[in-house]
């Protein structure tokens, strides 16, 4: 009874993951999970990668976010006195602001093309936009906590929609278990004739799904972030409730995300892949709207399109408070007149980079690839450099008692060589 009230007791920190699942949930688990699964033979050849990610990236972000918590300094400030000094921080930010537009019009196009679509009305820029910017408004006059709650909301709802998909196309459940685990390396159907699946490296497109789950560098940055703001920038301990506490809330998060993520790849498998068709080109989105109509066709035509406006819609809402906190974390310590400004002021700044930089790329008409683009570098490569460097600084920087002992260094160790192993297969299996 004891420990069961003490596992309950725990939820009570599940925050900082359930805004970083929400956050994450979006246009890339929409999208890329049931396009990859629609294409990849054998059926369900393509899952080992959502279980890879899960693993790999839960631990690379444990030992960021471990380092903060028992450390009391947030892990970017110690990457800045790194030799030289601020040069990580650096080239972060430009990465960043280089590469988030990408991503945006994604966002956006995804946000357009749903409207459109499923109302015949209007263009997919203009709704694109203006969607963009009512979502944008909230975030800038909402709080933390507010957006803490709504997005519990977001990602239990997702949560539930993921099981509930999963169990009215009625896969094999033994065989989704095993490729789970099986690592292969799938091959495109024979039907498939998009160039921009053709044309591009399996290994690639996986990399892509691997990028989304959970979301990607400056995403765990801000998770460190609010777990930063709960501990108030003090030093806890390995026995505290707040440390198993973020073990908690972080566990949560990977799990609901991978859930979410099996599920549209295996509805993928079986439903786009047995109809043979695939999400392509500016229209992304209408494709899975056969997965919904499986449970009902009213489902399908309108409660599919309301629920991807909310999911991507929560995405943007969650980053008006999550990209600008991560840019002030790298920005604060190159300069002390930004450090000076208030949130808010710098808040506004980010957003109106974003519009004038993002609306642009819509008009390139290839959403996947400015995707795959940003999911490669920052989701895959930035995690990989974050792991080595988080390991550094919890065995060179934390006191004898807080670093990895043994068996739980290995482990970490595994989690790195596992990414930095994935990385060269990308860019060397066709």
């Amino acid at each position: 009874m004891v420990e069961k009230k003490s596992v309950l007791r725990l939820l009570k920190y599940f925050g900082p993951g359930a805004i970083l699942a929400s956050m994450t949930i979006g246009a890339g688990n929409i999208v890329l999970a049931p396009r990859v699964g629609a294409w990849a033979i054998p059926l369900y050849s393509s899952l080992w990668i959502v279980t890879f990610a899960m693993f790999s990236k839960g631990l690379i972000a444990y030992m960021a976010t471990r380092y903060t918590v028992l450390s009391g300094e947030h892990i970017m400030d110690l990457f800045y006195r790194f030799k030289p000094k601020g040069w990580i921080n650096l080239i972060s930010l430009i990465l960043i602001i280089t590469l988030m537009p990408f991503m945006i019009a994604t966002f956006l196009t995804i946000l357009g093309n749903t409207v459109t679509l499923f109302t015949n009305v209007g263009n997919y820029l203009i709704w694109g936009v203006s969607i963009g910017l009512f979502f944008a408004f909230l975030g800038v006059i909402g709080s933390y906590q507010l957006l803490q709650k709504i997005q519990v909301v977001f990602a239990l709802f997702l949560a539930f929609g993921a099981i509930v998909a999963i169990i009215v196309v009625k896969p094999d459940f033994f065989d989704i278990f095993v490729n789970a685990f099986h690592i292969q390396v799938p091959k495109i159907a024979t039907w498939v004739s998009s160039e921009d699946i053709i044309a591009v490296p399996v290994m690639l497109q996986l990399a892509a799904v691997y990028g989304t789950m959970n979301g990607v560098y400056n995403d765990f940055t801000a998770y460190i972030s609010w777990w930063h703001l709960k501990t108030k920038d003090k030093k806890v301990t390995k026995k505290s409730e707040i440390f198993k506490g973020m073990k908690v809330d972080l566990t949560l998060s990977l799990i609901i995300v991978a859930i979410f993520t099996i599920a549209f790849m295996a509805a993928g498998a079986l439903i786009l892949g047995g109809q043979q068709i695939v999400p392509n080109g500016v229209d992304l989105i209408s494709a899975q709207q056969s997965i919904y109509s499986q449970i009902n066709p009213i489902v399908g035509s309108i409660i599919y399109p309301i629920a991807i406006l909310i999911v991507i819609g929560g995405t943007i809402y969650a980053g008006m408070d999550a990209l600008p906190r991560i840019l002030k974390v790298w920005a604060d310590p190159l300069s002390k007149r930004l450090k000076n400004w208030s949130f808010k002021k710098f808040q506004i700044f980010v957003i109106l980079y974003l519009l004038c930089t993002s609306v642009p790329l819509m008009f390139f008409e290839s959403p996947i690839l400015l995707m795959t683009a940003y999911l490669l570098i920052l989701g895959v490569i930035g995690m990989w450099l974050l792991g080595w460097a988080s390991l550094y600084a919890n065995q060179k920087y934390l006191p004898e008692e807080n670093r990895f002992k043994t068996w739980s260094f290995a482990l970490m160790f595994f989690a790195n060589i596992a990414t930095t192993i994935f990385i060269i297969a990308i860019f060397i299996i066709k």
